[in-house]
């Protein structure tokens, strides 16, 4: 995903089948009833293949709860776990929206013109090496943690204990490929933040866009056209904040548990080599904070540059309607795109990531 021909359609078509498993990518409009039946099933059997390592690991917690480094490991991983049921069935609660937006999405982009392709593919090139350096990262980081046990001294990936005895086959390779694939969904849960991220870009290029038409309008019906196409916009931007806000609150909520509890670990006395393993817990939580928070920031100047767009445009040589829509066009843009949770997350933005990753 880091050639020179990195279009946005190959991006698409990329996540489509990489986040399978984080079940974030709504079915087609068109589905049949026999692929939104084996959707359900999917994303229930997902849900369950995580729940099942939670309760493993809470059982195991509260037989080593007095061993404080283990505790906060174990926190670590549960909000890794946790988080995976929980964006699963927010994002299937959002289906419904998520299919409107996705389809308006690859609509625009079909019958996008040569200057707006020329947009995307420039913050394609501004972010495609720090979003596919973080994937591969994560991708690494999972394959690690999965082989695990070949250098390691304990049977299986996640240290975890059990009420019986695993050492038999084939229950213990059922159990190991069961820890594979409950790391392999906190990977690909993680990079679903790269839908989120995708879905923020498009809607920041647009309004770029449409912040370069308002600076080429030479005529009366031009200048309509653009305000009307603002209304369109607005709409769809304030869709796409409403949908993703609440995965973006817990992804940040369970981010933040983590740079705590790896945190607690940097200030008490321990030895170098766990605080290099809670380094790399605070440092994957930062990264996916930033993921969201870039694009969200990118939003909210984009939108907001629209007005100065308007103003400078010649609005005083048209008519007095046109100018009064121009006025509702410029207070409007007062009042950026925001993503926002009230009383619950504030504006994300890069100056929220900051106070995030230094608290």
């Amino acid at each position: 995903i880091m050639t020179e021909t990195l279009t946005l359609e190959k991006i698409i078509a990329f996540l489509k089948v990489d986040l399978t498993f984080a079940c974030c990518w709504p079915l087609p409009m068109k589905a049949t009833k026999f692929q939104k039946i084996r959707d359900k099933i999917f994303r229930l059997l997902c849900c369950l293949n995580s729940i099942i390592m939670i309760i493993s690991l809470i059982f195991t917690l509260n037989r080593k709860y007095d061993n404080m480094i283990f505790v906060m490991k174990v926190g670590c991983e549960l909000t890794a776990f946790v988080q995976v049921p929980i964006q699963i069935t927010l994002f299937t609660l959002q289906s419904d929206r998520l299919q409107i937006i996705i389809y308006e999405m690859e609509d625009y982009i079909q019958q996008a013109k040569s200057e707006e392709r020329n947009t995307f593919q420039r913050y394609i090139n501004k972010c495609k090496l720090v979003y596919g350096t973080t994937m591969c990262f994560i991708t690494v980081t999972a394959i690690i943690m999965s082989f695990g046990p070949l250098f390691l001294a304990q049977p299986f990936p996640i240290e975890v204990e059990y009420p019986f005895d695993v050492n038999k086959q084939p229950l213990r390779t059922i159990i190991y490929l069961h820890h594979m694939m409950i790391i392999y969904q906190s990977c690909v849960q993680v990079c679903s933040n790269v839908f989120v991220a995708l879905l923020l870009w498009f809607t920041a290029a647009r309004f770029e866009i449409l912040f370069h038409k308002f600076q080429k309008i030479t005529s009366i019906s031009e200048f309509t056209i653009c305000i009307q196409l603002h209304q369109q916009l607005l709409r769809y931007a304030k869709d796409v904040t409403m949908t993703i806000r609440y995965v973006v609150l817990s992804t940040i909520g369970f981010c933040t548990i983590g740079i705590v509890f790896s945190g607690l670990t940097f200030l008490s006395k321990q030895p170098l080599t766990v605080k290099t393993q809670f380094f790399g817990v605070a440092a994957s939580s930062i990264v996916e904070v930033f993921i969201c928070a870039w694009p969200a920031d990118y939003l909210l100047r984009t939108s907001n540059d629209i007005g100065y767009a308007g103003y400078e445009s010649s609005w005083y040589n048209k008519d007095i309607s046109l100018q009064k829509n121009l006025l509702y066009t410029v207070s409007r843009c007062q009042h950026p795109i925001t993503l926002t949770v009230p009383c619950l997350l504030p504006t994300l933005s890069l100056n929220y990531y900051a106070s995030v990753s230094l608290s």
